[in-house]
């Protein structure tokens, strides 16, 4: 590409620049859907559908642990013929869930309007509460400038009770 038209290409630039910098939001949204309406129409369509396909049915997790009963399905068993993903052969017990506290019980089987109002934004909830629970070890910043959340090792999360106990503060 010689200069003279490098040069070229730079002007036109800085004209559509300065053009774009000057229309409004209704113009920009027109000519953006323009431009991706002859987007659309210039890139071929992939799409690839193959009727040869089989479909695979793992079937029903009709299969129990002998010591913890978690289910399985029947080929999840290992060269022993023992399913031990769970338990490693009964060698680690888990206790058994505590009740739920009676709140939670209450927002998951009511139909009260804060009961409709939790289900209905439960993830919203829970991801409060998962970035409410988090810990990292935070390293503060070196020198002058704005604060910025810098973790330093591993993030994890903190498992603890939703409610202080009494001896707890």
């Amino acid at each position: 590409m010689n200069l003279s038209r490098a040069v070229g290409y730079i002007i036109r630039n800085e004209q559509r620049r300065t053009e774009w910098s000057q229309e409004t939001v209704q113009e920009y949204t027109v000519r953006r859907s323009i431009r991706n309406e002859a987007d659309n129409r210039r890139r071929p369509k992939r799409v690839c559908i193959r009727n040869d396909v089989e479909e695979h049915n793992c079937g029903t997790m009709s299969e129990q642990c002998g010591f913890c009963g978690a289910v399985y399905w029947k080929e999840e068993k290992n060269t022993a013929h023992k399913y031990t993903k769970c338990c490693h052969d009964g060698k680690v017990q888990l206790p058994a869930f505590p009740d739920a506290p009676e709140l939670l019980k209450a927002l998951l089987t009511e139909n009260s309007p804060d009961a409709k109002n939790y289900r209905q934004r439960i993830r919203e909830y829970n991801s409060a509460f998962a970035f409410a629970s988090m810990g990292a070890q935070i390293k503060p910043p070196s020198g002058t400038g704005p604060y910025c959340y810098h973790l330093h090792g591993q993030v994890y999360h903190r498992v603890s009770p939703l409610y202080a106990t009494c001896d707890q503060h």
